[in-house]
């Protein structure tokens, strides 16, 4: 089974542009104007966005790419104005992250030599945007920080997907503190208790993120952390999920 996870909150899109997959006919996207329409057989759309900005979604964009990555060759598509994924891959330089990393306006060219397909983009989407979000995936993936200014967001979010009966979607807690702190173990019991699907992995709170962004690689490169190894595993972790369900 072949996975398309696309990372997104601001997407727009312009015109019209219709792509076939080289490798298997029955696989085809159509850009329309400002909506997104996609024609899948036997494929998945994972969305991953949040009303909140710095919830760790260019995070979350590079280690699932560099997990799928190893399951078929991955594209991660940088729709953020800032460019963040971008400025990451170059500061690990060719030999940084595994797999490539093009802008929203290269994607037509590189498209169709790839199996799996990140777009990561900014947050805080338009309604209109959201709607088409929701409405064109077979999963939404909402990273959530465990702290109030950043749960406000997630608030958000939860009640745009109950106003557009959309089910299908999946908290991932981010950034979450070391114990004795309780944060994390709190809001997942919080949206337990609200019926909201979480994922069973969680992202810890680890310096050695920092360092890999600034370093160019996926976390599991970083050097003289002993972190990185359990930073890397919570990805792996959470890749897995959204892989096998």
């Amino acid at each position: 089974m072949e996975i398309r996870i696309f990372i997104f909150s601001d997407f727009h899109i312009i015109g019209r542009v219709k792509m076939q997959h080289r490798h298997r006919n029955r696989f085809s996207y159509i850009y329309i104007g400002g909506n997104l329409d996609f024609r899948i057989d036997g494929y998945m759309i994972i969305t991953v966005t949040s009303y909140k900005g710095g919830v760790g979604k260019t995070t979350t964009a590079i280690h699932l790419a560099a997990y799928l990555q190893r399951l078929a060759p991955t594209l991660l598509v940088d729709g953020d104005a800032i460019r963040s994924a971008t400025k990451w891959s170059k500061r690990g330089g060719d030999t940084g992250l595994p797999f490539k990393v093009v802008t929203h306006a290269q994607m037509v060219n590189h498209i169709r030599d790839f199996t799996h397909i990140i777009i990561d983009t900014e947050g805080n989407p338009t309604d209109d945007d959201f709607r088409d979000l929701a409405e064109n995936c077979d999963l939404l993936v909402i990273p959530a920080v465990p702290e109030s200014v950043a749960t406000d967001g997630l608030i958000h979010t939860l009640a745009k997907l109950r106003s557009l009966g959309n089910k299908a979607h999946r908290v991932l807690l981010t950034m979450v503190p070391p114990k004795p702190r309780t944060e994390g173990q709190q809001l997942r019991d919080v949206l337990n208790s609200e019926g909201i699907p979480v994922f069973a992995s969680k992202i810890p709170r680890l310096a050695a993120f920092e360092k890999a962004a600034a370093e160019g690689v996926p976390v599991y490169a970083v050097k003289d952390d002993r972190n990185a190894a359990r930073a890397w595993d919570a990805y792996e972790a959470a890749a897995k999920e959204v892989v096998h369900g």
